[in-house]
């Protein structure tokens, strides 16, 4: 708030970063919810971004920040250099490196998202060079801002929760860690070092916290039958 207001009177930005919610205050989406949207989505003129935010959990400016020449379809890479980012209190955007030195990275692509991808790429040489991936009607490139207003658009209209594209890079996250994939491989798909991943974007789901407690009793009372017989008997 008080960034807010000294921008106002003086036009200059005061620096001050935005508080980060704490994990019980920031809703995510479910798996069921991401299902719901990709299928609503599938005939969005910006399908092919929804679907890379979807499998990667890219952040905003990145993905409007992408070009043509980051994209190497013969090795399924996509390689992430830049971000675009709407700066206050003027609103303007602004082209920049990704948000730390981790978010320099390449993603290898599930086919489906690659063949998507490759579906729309342009033909003319001077495009694959220069040209943005995702652009607005008028072919200039996205506005983060922009992204987010249309992103929580369809998702009202699909019927799951306007949370924003932000909340993806969680839901990518915590499902990532439930199928039993590393910290460090996660991490470094999101472009986060391993100990930013772990206390803002991890969550411990019901089912994993059951699996937890059978995994570790498991070689303690092998035989359940007769563990149960001694209970009984004392």
């Amino acid at each position: 708030m008080l960034g807010k207001a000294f921008g106002e009177q003086t036009g200059r930005a005061l620096g001050a970063g935005k508080l980060r919610e704490s994990d019980e205050l920031r809703p995510v989406w479910t798996v069921d919810e991401v299902r719901t949207f990709h299928e609503h989505v599938a005939g969005d003129r910006l399908y092919p971004l929804w679907r890379l935010l979807l499998t990667t959990g890219l952040r905003r400016g990145e993905l409007c920040g992408l070009r043509w020449r980051d994209l190497e379809p013969d090795l399924a890479t996509l390689t992430v250099r830049r971000q675009r980012v709407v700066e206050d209190p003027a609103s303007r955007v602004r082209e920049k490196p990704p948000k730390s030195h981790n978010g320099v990275r390449s993603l290898v692509l599930d086919p489906t998202t690659l063949a998507v991808l490759t579906g729309i790429r342009p033909r003319a040489k001077k495009a694959l060079v220069s040209g943005y991936m995702f652009t607005g009607r008028q072919g200039q490139p996205m506005r983060p801002d922009n992204v987010t207003h249309r992103f929580n658009q369809l998702a009202v209209v699909a019927g799951v929760r306007p949370l924003g594209p932000h909340q993806i890079r969680h839901v990518v996250a915590s499902n990532l860690l439930d199928l039993g994939y590393g910290i460090a491989e996660v991490a470094e798909r999101l472009g986060h070092a391993p100990a930013t991943l772990m206390r803002y974007y991890s969550r411990v789901n019901a089912g994993r916290r059951r699996q937890a407690a059978d995994d570790i009793a498991g070689p303690i009372t092998p035989d359940l039958g007769a563990a149960v017989g001694v209970l009984n008997a004392a």
